[in-house]
């Protein structure tokens, strides 16, 4: 683990912010977990019908396609997109070299 700042007018690290969100998020799945076992154990008929339905929709469901879409999708959009940060960066830089 990684020490605390030594005073109170220091401000946390990149590392500790993150090491905390990390233990909030475990924290909450955790809780998450424990919460959705008790459910089952209460009534294992109904979790395992909601499983099968659910398992029977994303069957049915064609995620394949709606995958391949996003990526081609993606991949069409990726290059425009590119440029224009890109543009935007060079723009910056010819202003700040200007500006000297």
């Amino acid at each position: 683990m990684t020490a605390l700042p030594s005073t109170m007018s220091e401000s946390p690290t990149i590392e500790q912010e993150v090491n905390s969100m990390i233990e909030d998020v475990k924290a909450k799945a955790c809780g998450t977990y424990e919460a959705c076992e008790a459910k089952v154990k209460q009534s294992p008929t109904k979790a395992v019908l909601i499983a099968v339905g659910t398992g029977y929709c994303l069957h049915r469901l064609p995620v394949r396609a709606l995958l391949v879409s996003q990526v081609r999708l993606l991949a069409a959009l990726a290059p425009p997109v590119l440029f224009v940060l890109g543009a935007a960066k060079l723009c910056g830089f010819l202003q700040k070299q200007a500006r000297r």
